[in-house]
């Protein structure tokens, strides 16, 4: 890997509606990589509603759901290094790429690209979070308004009510006396505990793949593991979703698990729609199993007009916006150049996804 750095190398970006392929290009060239030819391909065009319908495809049916870039078969069977945002990388494109060395993507899901194939050619595939700071901002601010009713008083006042008395009136508590769940604790389920924890609020989470010594050395051994996604839901007075969508977990969060809900709690998603089966928390609400939700991902976007979430005044709907800003998306090249500067500087790095066995020879 160490020529990666020594020899020109012959790089394929492929940009999209969110990060365009000149800024993958000044993020490449600032970065450690010894750059040769750079190709530059767009994937679609500037459309960014085309781009999300694209983009729930992928997501939900991995790399074979949605072409990949034209042109890009032309260039990938001399390419070294490809760096791509959402363009699919399937197993076809790959078996096209014998000299192929790395891919690289500038987002965290990897719904996009062939994994296996991918370690099968013993090629790694390296990541970055770009939005989990803005996610988590957004998140925190679901649950302040929800536990103290903003939004809702803002409508009612434009609509001429001068509304005192909510939903959840006789349970109006501050932040700090909610425990807070979470159901998954990695990078925005970790930038959310750090905000809730510097505000004094009690945080508890579920999370298969961690462990309290992992939580301490990250300095989250404030956090209170516990043994199951049930016991999460009974216990949290804010439950918050921040698992990774797959075949496993589709539609996983259903009626057995808002029904274990406190009838005062809330419930809160900002990770991926297809987690929850929404009809059931539609039926959950309608029965009172909580007191109200937060919402910035759908099984189906955009929402529909009829859809009966929007009829609800104890539910806060966002049109998928939680993690972006005018900072996150745009700057995931910069982000990701960093950590494959560190990867090639030392070999170190959390970033190498598929975890094949790497040497910087």
């Amino acid at each position: 890997m160490k020529e990666l750095t020594q020899k020109p190398q012959n790089i394929v970006l492929v940009g999209d509606a969110f990060v365009s392929p000149d800024t993958m290009e000044q993020a490449v060239q600032q970065s450690t990589l010894c750059c040769g030819r750079i190709t530059k391909l767009m994937w679609g065009g500037s459309d960014k509603q085309e781009f999300t319908s694209r983009q729930l495809k992928l997501e939900r049916n991995g790399p074979e759901a949605v072409p990949y870039a034209d042109g890009l078969d032309e260039v990938i069977g001399e390419a070294e290094v490809l760096l791509v945002h959402f363009n699919p990388v399937p197993r076809a494109l790959i078996e096209k790429a014998p000299n192929l060395k790395v891919i690289l993507t500038c987002r965290g899901g990897m719904e996009h690209i062939d994994l296996a194939a991918a370690s099968e050619r013993n090629i790694p595939v390296l990541n970055v979070i770009r939005n989990a700071e803005p996610v988590a901002d957004f998140a925190l601010g679901m649950m302040l308004d929800l536990t103290r009713d903003i939004a809702l008083s803002h409508r009612k006042m434009r609509e001429g009510v001068w509304m005192k008395s909510f939903y959840n009136s006789d349970h109006l508590m501050t932040l700090s006396s909610h425990t807070v769940a979470l159901a998954g604790i990695g990078n925005v389920g970790s930038a959310l505990a750090r905000r809730l924890l510097a505000l004094g609020v009690p945080v508890i989470a579920y999370d298969a793949y961690t462990s309290p010594e992992k939580l301490e050395k990250a300095g989250l051994g404030a956090i209170k593991l516990v043994d199951s996604l049930e016991t999460l839901f009974e216990q949290g007075d804010i439950v918050s979703l921040h698992l990774r969508l797959t075949s496993d977990t589709e539609h996983m969060i259903d009626m057995q698990y808002f029904s274990r809900m406190k009838k005062t709690a809330y419930f809160i998603n900002t990770a991926r729609g297809g987690l929850v089966d929404q009809p059931a928390l539609v039926e959950a609400l309608q029965q009172g199993c909580m007191a109200g939700a937060a919402l910035d991902v759908y099984d189906s976007e955009p929402l529909a007009v009829d859809d009966p979430l929007l009829q609800m005044d104890n539910v806060l709907l966002t049109p998928h916006i939680a993690g972006t800003t005018v900072d996150a998306i745009p700057r995931a090249p910069f982000l990701l150049m960093r950590e494959v500067d560190r990867f090639l500087a030392d070999g170190v790095t959390d970033r190498v996804v598929n975890h094949v066995s790497i040497t910087l020879e």
